[in-house]
Formats: C-alpha cells, sequence, structure tokens
C-alpha cells in the first residue's frame, strides 16, 4: 500500500510541475519534440505502465497467487516510477537551457531497475504443484535458475551506476559493455545451475 502511494504522488508530481512549466513558462520545440509531447509524454507513460499495478489484480485468477508476488512488483513499480521522474526533470531542464548530460540518466536508470530487480526476484520463486509432473518439473527448474539469474544483475547494476562517472564519451560505450556483460553471466550461471540439476537427477 505504501509503495502505491508514493508511485501515486511521483505521477501526481510529475504531471504537476509539467502543468506549472505549461502556466508559467513557454517551452520551445526541441529534438525531443514539441512542447506537450516534452512536458506530458513520461507523465502519461507512468499512468499507463503504473495501471497494471491496479489490472494485474483483476487479470490473475488466484489471489493468493498475486499476493506472493504484490510486494515485489509494486517495488519494481516504485523503481520505474522514481526513474521516470528523474528522467522527466533532467528533460524539462535540458530543454530549459540547463546544461543536463541526459546521457548520464541511462547507466544510472537502468542500473537501479537491474538492482531493485535482482532483490525482488527471489519473492517470485514458485510453489510445487503436486498434481502434475510436468508443472513441478518446470517449477523446479525456475526455482533453480532465477537465483543465479539475480546475483549478476546486483553486481552489474552497481557497476552500472559507476559508468556514470566516465568521461562523456565513454559513458555510452562503458554502459553498453557493462549491460552485455551482466546479461551474459546471468544466463551462464543459470544454465550452469540447471545442468548441475540435471547431473544431480
Amino acid at each position: 500500500m505504501i509503495n502505491k502511494v508514493f508511485i501515486s504522488i511521483l505521477t501526481l508530481f510529475s504531471f504537476g510541475i509539467s502543468i506549472f512549466i505549461l502556466a508559467t513558462t513557454s517551452v520551445e520545440n526541441t529534438i525531443y519534440g514539441p512542447q506537450e509531447v516534452i512536458l506530458f509524454s513520461i507523465p502519461l507513460a507512468m499512468v499507463i505502465v503504473n495501471s497494471n499495478l491496479f489490472i494485474l489484480p483483476k487479470l490473475i485468477k488466484s489471489p493468493d497467487s498475486y499476493l506472493r508476488f504484490k510486494k515485489g512488483l509494486e517495488n519494481i513499480f516504485l523503481a520505474l516510477s522514481l526513474l521516470l521522474t528523474i528522467l522527466h526533470i533532467g528533460l524539462i531542464l535540458s530543454v530549459s537551457g540547463f546544461d543536463i548530460n541526459l546521457i548520464l540518466l541511462v547507466p544510472l536508470s537502468v542500473g537501479v531497475v537491474l538492482i531493485t530487480t535482482a532483490n525482488t526476484l527471489p519473492r517470485f520463486q514458485l510453489e510445487m504443484p503436486t498434481s502434475s509432473v510436468l508443472s513441478k518439473s518446470t517449477h523446479q527448474v525456475w526455482n533453480i535458475v532465477l537465483r543465479p539469474f539475480s546475483i549478476p544483475l546486483i553486481i552489474g547494476g552497481l557497476v552500472m551506476l559507476f559508468c556514470a562517472l566516465l568521461p562523456e564519451h565513454l559513458i555510452l560505450s562503458g554502459f553498453l559493455t557493462v549491460l552485455f556483460c551482466t546479461l551474459l553471466i546471468s544466463i551462464l550461471l543459470s544454465f550452469r545451475a540447471y545442468k548441475t540439476h540435471l547431473n544431480k537427477c
């Protein structure tokens, strides 16, 4: 519930900034688009993304299953809302004449999302069903590969945050390198855990 409150506050705050700028200042058309796009595209994106928090409980047939994942999902949506708010403020400052390097926000944003996702993944452990051997096997594999996949995400996310300290011309290449290595290592470790499980069976 607290996460939903913060998400709503961030969304209203983003709209509030846009309405204030629209009422008091004239934002010229830039490479990012016309004034309305600059001011309201990210707040509207936040509404669309966060509406899933209210739609998902109605779509998931098993309320008990959703309750197990509820806090983890809310943490991810809160991180996304925070990052979109920061991006929105950075974009407005940039088109208002302030010297803001938006490239810096890329590794910072993705790094925070990776760390949040990695901390949330363990909550998505599946219960072992007793009705179907195939379902039990599938759930077991998911639980086995989940933790090895999440550990590199935390490390990669932390390293990605430091990419913002690189010289400007190296930020994007450094970010992409860390992202590629993080995903590759996560997949390899998960596959190794899966193969180890098969060898024990």
